[in-house]
């Protein structure tokens, strides 16, 4: 049904009209590509495991209507662990060829020359979204990884408990003191959205990026640890380290309403199906939300011959044709495209409507600059730091003061 559309897409996105220039893409390929697929730590379980080769599935499948002589062999590791990994496998020649995994861990892979850069013409670039297309690209016009999807932070709920999602943190902590049960990650990422609400976004980001701690830095981040001691102090609201905990919370009934990541959006409704709601996160008196937008992208290994290069490459700007991306978003409506003539129906899927809010914010507020100028380092002291502060180890002050330089890198003083 859908080999006689997938050509065209395929040939716009790898550049040229001529015919001359085509034919080499029309030659059938032949051979089998290693994929190496990254996720976080704490989400690396059997049933993530299972919906990645899925998703890999369909993707070899739509690849395989035109290149029926390819395989791909795909692996699963912690994003966390990747580094070690290659640095074993790129001496012995062992490499993947192809790395699906997040724009941060490819810009720091990238540093460490333990994956490859790669050149794509305009002709491809230009199809991209833009923001995403200049965080890869560097000075020397090589990318450290073909964009490829983006994954929107959202409020997920229980219909059952929660007839719709607070606008406002306001709301959120009236809801809760009602009876919502409200679950928080204390996760550098997934916290950072609480930042713009409370006015506390550019402290962060002015003490990542270097500048001294000045009375309005502190002042800000004193209101937004105030605001999580009065939330945690709430008797229906719980704090927990990581977003598992809140998924698993909101699957088993325990939880009514999370922050989450758009990926998991698929897992949530397996469990609760139609009860599932799913919204933009709430706003403060400081403005909007500013969630973290995830986003993935394909990188290229080390070790790949001309030929399996040549595979990579033509998966890779298969994976961001408008054929993919739109057949990506209508089967699993969970991720937006990054391919700017594919539009998300928004009309059409309210969770949809959702996510692409929830990328509007994260635009509005530039919150992926925080993942970008942080250090792993330091996102681990940011956890650590909270988790004491809010179990009364730390006080306010000294929480501050720590917060401060830590993420100042301990220049303040």
């Amino acid at each position: 049904m859908i080999a006689a559309g997938l050509a065209l897409p395929l040939m716009a996105a790898m550049g040229g009209c001529q015919g001359r220039r085509l034919q080499p893409m029309l030659r059938p390929l032949e051979g089998t590509l290693y994929i190496a697929v990254g996720v976080s730590q704490e989400a690396l379980d059997t049933e993530l495991q299972k919906e990645i080769r899925m998703r890999t599935t369909l993707l070899q499948t739509t690849f395989r209507t035109l290149q029926p002589r390819v395989r791909l062999q795909v692996e699963v590791f912690p994003e966390e662990n990747l580094r070690n990994e290659l640095l074993v496998r790129n001496r012995t020649g062992l490499s993947p060829d192809l790395l699906l995994v997040n724009e941060s861990t490819a810009q720091e892979l990238a540093r460490e020359r333990l994956i490859n850069t790669v050149p794509f013409p305009n002709t491809v670039l230009d199809q991209l979204d833009v923001g995403s297309v200049v965080r890869v690209r560097r000075s020397d016009g090589t990318l450290t990884g073909l964009p490829m999807e983006l994954q929107p932070q959202v409020a997920c709920f229980d219909r059952r408990h929660v007839q719709r999602s607070p606008d406002s943190l306001d709301e959120l902590l009236a809801f809760s003191a009602k009876g919502m049960e409200v679950g928080l990650s204390l996760d550098a990422i997934n916290l950072a959205w609480t930042l713009g609400p409370l006015g506390a976004i550019d402290a962060v980001s002015d003490l990542l990026a270097g500048k001294p701690a000045t009375p309005v830095t502190r002042q800000g981040l004193q209101g937004w640890l105030e605001w999580l001691r009065m939330a945690d102090q709430q008797q229906h609201v719980t704090v927990y380290p990581t977003e598992t905990e809140l998924l698993k919370g909101l699957m088993a009934g325990v939880l009514d309403w999370i922050p989450c990541r758009s990926i998991n959006i698929t897992r949530l409704r397996s469990r609760l199906g139609r009860n599932l709601g799913v919204a933009p996160l709430p706003s403060g008196p400081f403005g909007e939300a500013s969630p973290i937008t995830r986003e993935r992208v394909i990188a290229f290994g080390v070790n790949s011959s001309p030929g399996q290069r040549q595979l990579a490459l033509a998966l890779a700007r298969f994976a961001i044709s408008p054929l993919h991306q739109r057949d990506m978003i209508q089967r699993n409506q969970y991720v937006l495209p990054v391919n700017r003539e594919v539009a998300p129906p928004v009309r059409s899927s309210s969770v949809v409507a959702a996510m692409v809010e929830g990328r509007q914010q994260s635009l509005h507020r530039a919150t992926i600059r925080l993942i970008e100028a942080s250090t792993r380092n330091q996102r681990e002291g940011w956890q650590a730091l909270l988790t004491r502060y809010l179990f009364d180890d730390l006080s306010q002050p000294a929480a501050l003061e720590g917060l401060v330089q830590l993420l100042s890198g301990g220049r303040a003083r």
